[in-house]
């Protein structure tokens, strides 16, 4: 029964996964189809963007020149759109493992099944965790291949690794949306919370550079934590993603209680 809820999970997820792989893959193509010309550009752009704000660069991760390969996945990639992908794939699959289920009075007719509640969630969660994979390892073979094809110089493995830290800074994300849909068995609720603060954690670690007020409070976002900057240069923070796969781990464990003893809308 346990193997039938995760394949069952990934044949409902399947149309996200693809959409969201598709859309993510398509993107990292075109902006890899672009760096040659942003690099041949590279004096006028790097005018452009001295111009610009420092809350801009903040915010948009420009921390390099963009005619260096870091610089322009630093800046193109991993600074918005690999993130964002990732966590509106996983928050909303994580979301419907539990509120949207009982949002389509299906949950009940799952919970009649010979498995306990725990399981019956668990499996789930593993579910999403699959598809968060599954697309993960397409942004990075996409990477890989891609950056060698276009002259990137960034080494395979930073890549990976960079890779690595986006994909396990949406765990957390996932595992909250997953503990409120257990809690309230609302959809909408499950996807607003975590995203919400998936918005104010990052705020807080981009503007924290710009602000001496701010900077002791970074410890509180995810975004720090996990380091994808460092990680495209080859130093990842290992402690620090594995804290968040900690925090993950926790949130789930909460939402299997919660799950545990809230009466499912038939």
């Amino acid at each position: 029964m346990a193997t039938e809820l995760v394949t069952k999970s990934l044949r409902d997820n399947r149309g996200s996964t693809i959409g969201w792989c598709a859309v993510l893959v398509a993107s990292v193509l075109l902006q890899l189809a672009v760096y040659p010309a942003v690099r041949d550009a590279a004096g006028e752009l790097d005018t452009l963007l001295d111009s610009y704000p420092e809350s801009f660069k903040a915010l948009f991760n420009v921390q390099q020149s963009l005619s260096s390969g870091v610089g322009y996945l630093q800046g193109e990639v991993f600074g918005f759109l690999a993130p964002l992908v990732l966590l509106g794939l996983v928050i909303g699959q994580a979301a419907r493992a539990t509120a949207g289920e009982e949002k389509a009075h299906t949950m009940d007719l799952l919970i009649l099944n010979p498995v306990s509640r725990k399981r019956l969630l668990l499996d789930k969660a593993a579910a999403v965790l699959l598809s968060l994979a599954a697309v993960s390892a397409a942004l990075g073979l996409v990477l890989v291949v891609g950056s060698s094809v276009a002259g990137l110089n960034v080494p395979w493995l930073h890549l990976v690794l960079a890779v690595l830290a986006s994909t396990v800074v949406a765990l957390p994300f996932g595992a909250l949306a997953l503990l409120v849909g257990a809690l309230t068995g609302r959809p909408g609720l499950a996807v607003a919370v975590p995203v919400g603060v998936a918005l104010l954690t990052y705020l807080l670690n981009a503007l924290s550079a710009l602000s001496e007020g701010l900077r002791s409070w970074r410890q509180l976002s995810p975004f720090h934590h996990a380091a994808v900057n460092d990680a495209l240069n080859g130093h990842s923070n290992w402690l620090g993603l594995v804290e968040l796969v900690v925090l993950a781990a926790v949130l789930t464990g909460f939402g299997v209680m919660a799950f545990e003893r809230r009466d499912v809308r038939a």
